[in-house]
């Protein structure tokens, strides 16, 4: 009983391990299966891989790294050839200060074995190649000795002057050839760009590899995993929603923008293909809402009919060949014709038309023709008496299928009263500019009649001195010797002084006489220097000292000479009559140019007089205000419209710490060709 107890529970016992092992190897089986299609997966990442993003990131690092390593180089290759080239001709001159004198004591001895023993020593120095000592006559016969190897090629050859004091004469008696060669240098060079190379490309090829792993990993592989996502989709069949095999993040980054956007548009696709077949049952309400349509049309067109008969504007309707088939009253009293001459076919668009709007008019039915609306644009037509009627037209194609032919409808509007208020606002506007041509000649004539007595006394003094130096002559020519150089020298001073006058006249007939306005170029400091010789005596009379600082270099302006004259003169008319109040204190008038901002011309009138109020400097420019007794406020407001018609600008300011600024800025002319 226990012999069989016991090989009963022998026999038992392998069960439970027999159906575990095969549940182990059932496992191992699912096991491989999911590796062999993980592996399968990733191969087929792989092949992909070569033709995306991964591959082209990795070439251009590759690439862009290899540029640069290569670059940094060749740099460092350069630096390590100048410092060694440099170290070798540092050598040789050391070479040569410490060994010139005992290799002369030695060649002048003729000591050949002293001279070899010392040519070896330096032969055995880094990078020599080769020495040679040959002695001149100086040392009795010809001596040569050379040591070493000569290279042709890839060295560098030194000769020094052997001298030695004979009978008190620095006399050379041979000299010293050294050849030091380059190819230990190159070698150098080339085992060190070697291990350069090597050591970047091997850390470029890891570096870029690393890096095109993370790309991948955090990018391409989710790339792929949504472009199957993509090719599998169906709209009839969605799916569930798209989710990356990556873990839940914090933040969401682009790829997760990308899901959440494809998702949504997901979600939207399912919304439009379930609204259509909703939109399919709304097809008959549609037809239905058609007809109403229509009859919403034919109830336009009767409203529209009702704008052409109301005859607000002319409307006529032509066909292309130019035939006017149908119009509206206001039309046919435009053109003044009647509606039985629209019946009898006598209108026509084309001969309607004056004979330089017919090329307009062909294009305008063109652009009919190809069915674009013509915008409105103004042209003329002849009206049935011959005279002609300004328009302004406007067309598009019109639906006259039911005729049989295209049509086109033109819109007219009347612009003759338009055209007469342009014509009489054109005529305004010339009328102010002559009275204010007028204004601007009787201010200079102002300005003039004030300047009497100074412009009096800059013609007296020439024509003084002329009278002076002409008495003087007549002495000279009536004295019993006659000086020739003295009377000639008289008549020059007489010439100089008459064309001081002339000049003094000619200034002042500049600024008074009245003229057409002109656009010249010129210099701003010549115009600014003529109008202070005009003005000097006025300020001497005043006691007013005058300073310029007229600034070099300045551009030329374009503008009428005359005009930005009187500008400058008034405003330092209107320093001195300012500073003439003043009792105490300097009279100082400061006139400057310079570069404006805007790259023009700055002119500056400074003066020291009582300055502005605050009240008058803001009607400072305004017509008609003054604050002289005898003024009539027109200078500051003429002169402000001549620099604004210039193009420029007129200011005013506060001086420091007493008088007042005028500043005004003329644009710099265009060069002419």
């Amino acid at each position: 009983m226990v012999s069989n107890g016991d090989s009963s529970g022998r026999a038992a016992a392998p069960e439970p391990s027999a159906r575990g092992a095969g549940k182990r190897s059932k496992q191992h089986l699912a096991f491989a299966s999911e590796l062999a299609a993980y592996l399968r997966g990733r191969l087929r990442s792989v092949a992909l891989t070569r033709r995306s993003l991964g591959m082209r990131l990795l070439g251009s690092i590759l690439l862009f790294s290899g540029c640069i390593t290569l670059s940094l180089t060749l740099l460092q290759l350069y630096f390590e050839y100048r410092h060694d080239v440099s170290a070798l001709g540092l050598r040789l001159e050391q070479i040569s200060k410490s060994n010139l004198g005992s290799l002369s004591e030695s060649l002048w001895e003729l000591d050949e074995k002293q001279l070899r023993l010392q040519l070896t020593g330096i032969l055995q120095l880094p990078d020599m190649s080769a020495v040679e000592v040959r002695g001149s006559g100086e040392v009795g016969k010809p001596f040569d000795i050379r040591l070493g190897k000569v290279s042709v090629s890839s060295a560098i050859i030194r000769e020094y002057p052997l001298r030695r004091d004979v009978q008190g004469r620095n006399v050379m008696i041979g000299t010293l050839s050294i050849q030091a060669t380059l190819a230990d240098i190159y070698r150098r060079l080339f085992q060190t760009a070697l291990t350069i190379l090597l050591s970047q490309a091997a850390k470029t090829f890891l570096v870029s590899l690393f890096i095109v792993c993370i790309f991948h990993y955090l990018v391409t592989r989710h790339l792929f995993a949504i472009a199957n996502f993509v090719d599998k989709y169906r709209i009839s069949e969605p799916p569930s929603p798209l989710r990356l095999g990556r873990p839940p993040r914090q933040h969401a980054d682009e790829l997760d923008r990308v899901v959440t956007a494809f998702n949504t548009l997901s979600d939207d696709l399912q919304l439009a293909y379930r609204s259509l077949h909703r939109t399919n049952d709304q097809l008959t309400r549609e037809l239905a809402a058609r007809r109403q349509a229509e009859a919403n049309v034919r109830e336009r067109e009767a409203r529209i009919r009702r704008l052409v008969d109301a005859n607000i504007i002319g409307i006529f309707v032509a066909d292309f060949g130019g035939r006017i088939i149908e119009a509206n009253d206001e039309f046919l009293r435009i053109v003044g014709y009647e509606r039985g001459n629209l019946i009898a076919g006598r209108m026509h668009v084309v001969e309607m038309t004056p004979p330089e709007w017919r090329d307009r008019t062909a294009q305008t039915m063109t652009e009919i023709k190809l069915g674009k609306t013509v915008q409105p644009y103004e042209k003329e037509y002849f009206r049935r008496d011959g005279s002609r009627v300004p328009v302004l037209v406007g067309s598009t194609l019109f639906d006259g299928s039911n005729l049989g032919v295209p049509l086109g409808v033109v819109f007219v509007v009347d612009l003759t009263q338009r055209k007469r208020a342009e014509a009489e606002a054109r005529e305004s506007e010339r009328r102010h500019r002559e009275m204010q041509v007028e204004l601007a000649h009787a201010n200079r004539v102002a300005t003039m009649g004030r300047l009497t007595a100074s412009i009096a006394h800059e013609v007296n003094q020439p024509i003084a001195a002329t009278i002076t130096n002409a008495q003087a002559a007549l002495r000279f020519l009536d004295a019993p010797s006659v000086d020739m150089n003295e009377v000639r020298q008289i008549l020059n001073d007489i010439v100089k002084d008459g064309s001081r006058a002339g000049e003094v006249i000619s200034r002042i007939r500049d600024l008074v006489k009245k003229a057409p306005t002109r656009r010249d170029r010129w210099q701003m400091n010549g115009a600014i220097s003529e109008v202070i010789e005009l003005a000097r005596g006025e300020a001497a009379k005043n006691s007013v000292s005058v300073q310029t600082d007229l600034a070099d270099g300045l551009p030329m302006v374009e503008g009428d000479r005359v005009q930005l004259q009187q500008v400058l003169l008034n405003l330092i008319i209107n320093a001195i009559e300012a500073m003439n109040g003043v009792g105490e204190g300097p009279r100082e008038l400061s006139i400057s140019s310079g570069t404006a901002d805007s790259g023009g011309v700055l002119v500056t009138v400074c003066d020291s007089g009582p300055g502005l109020t605050p009240a008058g400097r803001d009607r400072l420019f305004e017509t008609f205000y003054t604050t002289k007794p005898s003024g009539l406020g027109l200078g500051l407001s003429i002169c402000r419209s001549i620099v604004e018609a210039h193009g420029g600008r007129l200011w005013a300011g506060e001086n420091v710490p007493r008088g007042a600024i005028f500043q005004f800025t003329v644009p710099a002319g265009v060069p002419m060709s």
